[in-house]
């Protein structure tokens, strides 16, 4: 009876890493053709956006985006530059002019990144 037990422990944990494996995997290989899609580089910023897409899109630091949206590294909460704005009690137009004016900065003094 422990043997059983042992076996289909051991299976269950098989099946578990397995699908764990391919749910990762999945995810990464979806990322890897997601990102490398030239559409998907330096897209208009929107406010639906939130702060690592744009750096991502943008390939900037997010520390880079994070300081011009006036984030300090104790807000740790995921939200779209729509909800910062608010947050922030400004317009999204002027949110999104300062994270443009920040990419620019950055890409001008980091040319080959």
């Amino acid at each position: 009876m422990l043997k059983t037990l042992i076996k289909w422990t051991m299976r269950l944990g098989f099946v578990a890493a397995l699908c764990l494996t391919l749910f990762f995997g999945g995810r990464f290989v979806l990322g890897v053709f997601y990102w490398n899609d030239p559409s998907h580089r330096d897209q208009q910023i929107e406010g639906w956006m939130p702060l690592g897409y744009v750096a991502r899109s943008w390939n900037v630091p997010r520390d880079v985006l994070r300081t011009a949206a006036g984030l300090g590294p104790e807000d740790t909460t995921r939200r779209n530059l729509d909800l910062i704005a608010q947050d922030r009690h400004v317009p999204l137009p002027q949110l999104i002019a300062t994270i443009e004016s920040a990419i620019a900065g950055w890409r001008a003094e980091n040319p080959h990144d």
